[in-house]
C-alpha cells in the first residue's frame, strides 16, 4: 500500500508555542515506541485531542473460573499473568479463597480471612489448566495448585538473568515477599514492617535499577469517618531491604474525593515510560459508607515511578459491561500488561456483584486486548482545520521512522525541523511519503526529484524535531529504529 501525501495548506502554530519548541532542551529517545500519553514529547500542538482507546474484551470471558474446592469463595487476578518466552506458555498466579465448611473448630459457612496464591498455565492464553503442582498438605487438600499459602495479591516478577538461580522469580504481596527458582516453589519472608496493612493487589516492578512496590496506603482525613484508600510505594535496591511505604497517589476533588478512592495500581514498564492501570472505587454517597460502590479503571503515566499524570482527561479505560458476566465491577486488573505478537494482553477479574454487597457473586478472570501501543489516539479536535503536533528537539540512534497510525491517504504528513525550528531542506511536508510497514505502522520517507531520504539522512543535523500534521484518522506512537 502506498500513501502519497500532498497538501497546499500550511498550519501556523502560535508564536509562544513556536518559541517554546525552538528553545526546548533536546531529549534523547530510545528505539522503543514513543507514546503520547503525556506531554513529555509535545513541545507545541494545535487542534489536537487525546482519545482513550478502550480494550476489547474476549468473547469467551470469563476464561478462568471457580472449578476447584479451594476456590469456592474467591478467584481473582490479585496476582500476575505473563507470557514466558522460555517455556512458550502463558502463566498465571492468582488469588483464591474458600469457605471452610466442615473444618474442625471453624463454624460451617464461616469465611476466614485466609487467602493464597494459586497457579495456572495455558498454551494460548485462552484455555487454562490448573496443574496440581504442590504435594504439601494444605487444609483438607493433599494435592493442589496453591504455591504461596500465605499470599494475598502476590505479584510475581521474573528476572531470568539474576546470577542466583534461586532468585530468578521474585514476588511480594500482603505481608510477605519471597524468592523462587521456578515460580512454583517459594521461600517467603515477613514484609509487614515495610508495608503495614496491605489488603489489595501488590504490583512490583524494576525501574531505573530500583525495585518499586505499589501497595495499599491508608489515608487519614479528620473529615472522613474511616481510613480512606490510597496508593503507597515501597522501594528497595536488593528486594530484601525495603523502605517503609509512603503515599504516591490519592484522589482529588475533580475525582469526587472522598467518595472516589484509588483501590490499586497495576504498573507496566512500557518503553521509556510506566503505564498504570488505576483501579478506582466510586462509593455510594451515603453517610458512613466506605465500602459499597462501583469499580472501574483509568490510565495514568509516569516517567519516574513516583509522579503520576492522568491520561485523556481521566477517561474510563476498562469498565463493567451491563448485562455481561462482569456487570458488577472490574474487580482487579492483573499486576501488569504484556505485549505478544503486537497485541497488548490485559487480564482482569470481575464478578456480577458490587463491591460491599456482602456477596462475591460468581467471580472469574477475563481477558481484554489492544493493538500494540494504541492506548491513546491523537485526533483532530475540530475536523474543519488541521491538527499539528511538534516534538521537542530529539537525539536518536537509528535510520528508519515508523508511525503507529490509522490514516487514509493524504491525512498525515510529517516534516523535520532543525534546532532553530526551521524545516530541513528536503524534509518538508510536501515531500513526505508513507508506505505500509506492517498492519499497525507506516514507514516514513521524503521523496523529492526522484531522491528518497529517511530520517537517517537527517541524523547529522541532530537534534531534530518532528512535526506531525493531521487532517483525519489517528496517530498513536512513533519510533526511530535501525533499518
Amino acid at each position: 500500500m502506498n500513501y502519497n501525501v500532498r497538501s497546499a495548506s500550511t498550519v501556523l502554530l502560535c508564536f509562544v508555542q513556536l518559541l517554546q519548541a525552538a528553545t526546548a532542551e533536546p531529549i534523547k529517545i530510545s528505539p522503543h515506541p514513543q507514546l503520547f500519553l503525556d506531554d513529555h514529547l509535545v513541545a507545541a500542538s494545535t487542534n489536537l485531542a487525546r482519545q482513550i482507546n478502550r480494550p476489547v474484551k474476549h468473547p469467551a470471558n470469563p476464561l478462568i473460573v471457580q472449578t476447584l474446592p479451594w476456590e469456592k469463595r474467591l478467584i481473582s487476578t490479585y496476582g500476575t499473568v505473563l507470557y514466558d518466552d522460555t517455556t512458550g506458555k502463558f502463566r498465571c498466579w492468582y488469588t483464591a479463597g474458600e469457605f471452610r465448611d466442615g473444618i474442625p473448630d471453624v463454624p460451617d459457612g464461616q469465611v476466614t480471612a485466609e487467602y493464597y496464591i494459586c497457579y495456572a498455565e495455558s498454551d494460548d492464553g485462552i484455555r487454562w489448566n490448573k496443574p496440581l503442582v504442590s504435594r504439601d498438605k494444605f487444609g483438607l487438600h493433599d494435592e493442589h495448585n496453591i504455591v504461596v499459602p500465605g499470599g494475598h495479591g502476590f505479584c510475581v516478577l521474573p528476572e531470568p538473568h539474576d546470577p542466583d538461580p534461586e532468585r530468578r522469580y521474585k514476588g511480594a504481596g500482603g505481608a510477605i515477599f519471597g524468592f523462587s527458582a521456578d515460580g512454583i516453589h517459594w521461600k517467603t519472608h515477613n514484609w509487614r514492617d515495610a508495608v503495614g496493612k496491605n489488603d489489595t493487589s501488590t504490583c512490583v516492578i524494576r525501574w531505573n535499577n530500583e525495585y518499586l512496590a505499589y501497595v495499599r496506603y491508608q489515608v487519614k482525613d479528620p473529615k472522613w469517618p474511616a481510613v480512606m484508600r490510597g496508593i503507597g510505594l515501597c522501594t528497595s535496591d536488593d528486594f530484601e531491604n525495603w523502605k517503609p511505604k509512603d503515599v504516591t497517589f490519592t484522589t482529588d476533588e475533580e475525582d469526587g474525593y472522598p467518595w472516589t478512592q484509588p483501590y490499586g495500581l497495576a504498573v507496566t514498564p512500557y518503553g521509556d515510560q510506566l503505564i498504570g492501570i488505576l483501579w478506582m472505587i466510586r462509593l455510594d454517597e451515603v453517610e458512613g459508607n466506605n465500602s459499597r460502590g462501583d469499580e472501574d479503571t483509568e490510565l495514568v503515566v509516569s516517567r519516574d515511578g513516583r509522579n503520576w499524570q492522568r491520561v485523556a482527561d481521566r477517561a474510563r479505560f476498562l469498565e463493567p459491561t451491563p448485562g455481561s458476566w462482569d456487570k458488577g465491577r472490574i474487580h482487579a486488573p492483573a499486576t501488569r500488561m504484556f505485549v505478544k505478537d503486537d497485541v497488548v494482553y490485559i487480564y482482569y477479574s470481575s464478578t456480577n456483584t458490587r463491591h460491599g454487597s456482602g456477596d462475591w457473586g460468581k467471580p472469574g478472570i477475563g481477558l481484554a486486548t489492544l493493538p500494540a501501543d494504541r492506548f491513546v489516539a491523537l485526533r483532530q479536535r475540530d475536523s474543519n482545520s488541521e491538527a499539528v503536533l511538534q516534538t521537542p528537539p530529539l537525539r536518536f540512534d537509528g535510520s528508519a521512522l515508523l508511525v503507529n497510525a490509522q490514516v487514509q491517504p493524504g491525512e498525515l504528513q510529517i516534516e523535520l525541523l532543525d534546532k532553530d525550528g526551521q524545516v530541513l531542506a528536503g524534509f518538508d511536508r510536501d515531500a513526505c511519503h508513507l508506505t505500509k510497514h506492517d498492519k499497525l505502522r507506516l514507514r516514513v520517507s521524503w521523496v523529492q526529484d526522484e531522491c528518497q531520504k529517511t530520517i537517517g539522512n537527517a541524523a547529522g543535523f541532530q537534534p531534530v524535531a518532528l512535526r506531525f500534521i493531521l487532517t483525519g484518522g489517528a496517530v498513536y506512537a512513533f519510533q526511530i529504529v535501525d533499518d
